[in-house]
C-alpha cells in the first residue's frame, strides 16, 4: 500500500528544521553511509518525522564539501522539539550530534511551513534541491504569505519541479524556500551530476518579486545534490534513498 504521506500533492507537514555545515577532512568518506545510515534509526523515530533530505555539495574549485539536513514535521512544536533535542541531547561517544569534528560552521534553524507540495514521487525524482532564505525588510510580507503559496505552488509545478517548500521564522524574520527537481539527461554512476546540479541553481528565483520590490534581502542561496532520502522509523519499512549513489558513495 502507498503510504499517503509521499504520494504527490500536499506535504501533511507544519514544521521544518533546517542544519548546514560544512564537512571537514575528520571522517573519511567511505565511512559516512555507515555514520549517517546509524544515525538515521535514532533520528528518523522522532515525533512526528516525515522525511530528510541530507544534502551533499562539493565544490569542485577547492572541494570544500557542504552537507546538513532539510526536515520536515507534522507540526512545528514537533520541529522545535527535534532541533532542540539536536542540539542538546543527541550525543554518540560523549559527543553531541552538531559538535562532531567532522562538521564546522554549523547553522540551524525552525520554520514553519507555509505551504508544502509534492509535484513528483520523492522515491524517484527528487535528485537534487535549491535552499533560499531572505530577510524580511518589509513587515506586512508575513501576512501575505498564505495568499502568495497558491501562485508560487503553480509556478513550481509549471516549471517541472519536484518539489516546493514555503517556510518563515518569526524569530529571525526569515522567509525560506526549497525548489527540489528531477535529474536533468541520463544518469552516470561514474561522474558527479554537475548538470542537475547547476540546472536549478541557475533558474530563476520563485522570491526575485520579494527583492524587486524591496521587501527582503536574500541570506543564503546553495544548490546540494540529495545525497540521502530519509522515511519515518515508525514501522513502515521504507529504506532509505541514496539518488545520487553511485558515484556518490553509499553504504
Amino acid at each position: 500500500m502507498t503510504d499517503a504521506r509521499f504520494a504527490p500533492g500536499p506535504i501533511p507537514c507544519e514544521g521544518a528544521a533546517f542544519d548546514d555545515f560544512r564537512l571537514t577532512d575528520h571522517l573519511p568518506a567511505h565511512e559516512a553511509p555507515g555514520v549517517i545510515e546509524r544515525d538515521r534509526l535514532v533520528m528518523a523515530a522522532r515525533p512526528g518525522f516525515n522525511r530528510k533530505l541530507l544534502p551533499l555539495r562539493i565544490e569542485p574549485e577547492t572541494n570544500t564539501a557542504w552537507c546538513g539536513g532539510r526536515y520536515l514535521f507534522d507540526t512545528y512544536d514537533n520541529a522545535v522539539a527535534f532541533s532542540d533535542w539536536c542540539k542538546h541531547e543527541y550525543a554518540v561517544d560523549g559527543i553531541l550530534i552538531l559538535e562532531r569534528p567532522d562538521f564546522a560552521d554549523v547553522t540551524a534553524q525552525v520554520y514553519r511551513v507555509i505551504g508544502a507540495h509534492d509535484f513528483k514521487d520523492v522515491h524517484e525524482h527528487q535528485i537534487a534541491y535549491r535552499t533560499e532564505t531572505w530577510r524580511i525588510t518589509d513587515p506586512t510580507l508575513p501576512d501575505q504569505l498564505h495568499a502568495l503559496w497558491p501562485a508560487l505552488r503553480d509556478r513550481a509545478a509549471e516549471d517541472g519541479n519536484s518539489s516546493l517548500w514555503l517556510l518563515y521564522n518569526e524569530n529571525i524574520n526569515e522567509l525560506a524556500l526549497v525548489t527540489v527537481w528531477d535529474r536533468i539527461g541520463e544518469r552516470s554512476s561514474e561522474d558527479l551530476d554537475f548538470a542537475t546540479l547547476r540546472a536549478g541553481e541557475n533558474a530563476p528565483s520563485y522570491g526575485a518579486d520579494w527583492e524587486s520590490r524591496g521587501q527582503a534581502e536574500k541570506t543564503f542561496d546553495r544548490s546540494h545534490w540529495v545525497f540521502t532520502i530519509w522515511f519515518p522509523n515508525d514501522g513502515s519499512d521504507q529504506p532509505s534513498l541514496w539518488p545520487n549513489s553511485p558515484p556518490l558513495p553509499s553504504p
